[in-house]
């Protein structure tokens, strides 16, 4: 085990945080530096960590306890705003990456190697039996695609790939791919990671694309919402358009795609794209829901329950599908637009699905909570798994209710008649 002093920290550890995100994210520009800075949280989560490194690496004195607690304050406040909480006494060596949507929990005795990449949803904790608890331990050079984690008093060795939703409770013997719960060796190239982010102006449309106007594509997105309440009242409608976090989403995502297909007169382009970009950070702030405007997502999308969703640039998707939370939908390789998944129509993606690269999933789909595509899925397969494996074609319907007369799930299923018996003894 390598010396306390091998953890960066205070102001020349965050400036070569900074350097390294930006390496990562290909943002050379200002411009491209300023929106990095702006939108990613995890490197404020990661920024506050190094504050709190330096903090309790002071020798006492009459200043060290105003710091700690400005540090615990900040700490608090950055952990809500940021959706990451990095322990001060877990152990984060250099040039470690974090995705800019964060949601990163790492526990006090932790270690992540230098170099080491952490896609979002990732979580390494404390675990084991009574007497032998303890916490992971990363080598260098690690890489957690979305929804990895590791738990209890384990090695993972340097240069291991931990594939999507994958759990590691046990150290692992080599490096390598690791896939499956429990975790099974696997080609380190097999395994999908998705690209990081770019910030870069956004990618020039095909001039052929057809005109996207907000309000009927927002309008189709609610729907989905009400189609559940046929006679809800202009109250009703209202509140669920104010306050669900995928009403939110979609108004955000379909005011980018308005301005990408129907550009605005340049007197008002730079005003209405600066407006945008605000709301998508505080959308991000608030929800954890990043959509790229660079994906191209038909009206009538639903987005189920709240927080945390990764829909990446150059996605395609069809009509009247539906995602749950902690999802993610990304390409891979330099550039991700061009590997990135084809959805088609009433796709159904439950809770903590993942398609990463270059994926095809056909009309009336359903991807089980949890589980990793792995490759393309036929017409009304049903994938579970990780890796995912088609086990029936009964397809979507089961989970995307579009209306009476639509053919999809006509009526709505019926409600359970609950038996209560009172017991008199």
């Amino acid at each position: 085990m390598e010396s306390a002093s091998a953890v960066p920290s205070g102001w020349c550890a965050i400036r070569s945080d900074f350097a390294h995100f930006c390496k990562v994210h290909a943002a050379q520009g200002l411009r491209a530096r300023l929106r990095m800075l702006c939108a990613s949280r995890a490197f404020w989560g990661l920024a506050l960590y190094r504050f709190g490194r330096w903090v309790y690496a002071l020798p006492r004195g009459p200043l060290t306890l105003p710091l700690r607690l400005a540090y615990v304050a900040l700490f608090e406040i950055g952990r809500l705003i940021t959706k990451t909480s990095l322990n001060v006494r877990s152990r984060i060596e250099d040039q470690v990456w974090i995705a800019p949507r964060g949601e990163i929990f790492i526990s006090l005795g932790s270690r992540v190697g230098r170099g080491s990449m952490l896609h979002g949803c990732n979580t390494l904790g404390i675990g084991g039996r009574p007497g032998a608890r303890g916490h992971p331990q990363l080598g260098e050079r690690v890489f957690l695609a979305p929804g990895a984690s590791a738990i209890g008093p384990l090695e993972i060795p340097d240069g291991c790939v931990i594939a999507a939703n994958t759990l590691v409770g046990r150290s692992l013997p080599r490096a390598g791919g690791w896939a499956g719960v429990p975790p099974k060796p696997v080609g380190a190239n097999q395994i999908q990671v998705p690209a990081p982010q770019r910030f870069d102006p956004p990618r020039e449309e095909d001039a052929r694309m057809e005109p996207e106007y907000f309000w009927p594509a927002w309008r189709a997105d609610l729907y989905r919402h009400l189609i559940y309440h046929p006679d809800a009242s202009v109250l009703t409608r209202l509140r669920f358009a104010l306050t669900l976090d995928g009403s939110w989403a979609m108004a955000v995502y379909r005011f980018g795609r308005r301005l990408r297909t129907v550009p605005p007169r340049p007197c008002m382009a730079p005003l209405l794209w600066a407006l945008y970009r605000v709301a998508e950070v505080v959308l991000g702030v608030l929800t954890s829901i990043s959509i790229d405007v660079d994906a191209r997502i038909e009206p009538g999308f639903y987005v189920g329950h709240f927080v945390s969703l990764r829909i990446g640039p150059g996605v395609r998707i069809g009509r009247n599908c539906s995602v749950g939370q902690m999802c993610t939908i990304e390409g891979t390789g330099p550039d991700p637009a061009t590997n990135a998944p084809v959805l088609g129509e009433r796709v159904y993606l439950g809770s903590g699905a993942k398609v990463i690269g270059p994926m095809r999933i056909a009309d009336g789909a359903a991807i089980c909570a949890n589980s990793v595509v792995g490759s393309d899925v036929p017409e009304n397969g049903v994938v579970l798994g990780i890796p995912g494996m088609v086990i029936s074609r009964r397809g979507s319907g089961d989970f995307i209710y579009l209306g009476e007369g639509t053919g999809v799930r006509d009526e709505l299923p019926p409600t359970p008649e609950v038996q209560v018996t009172l017991s008199t003894g």
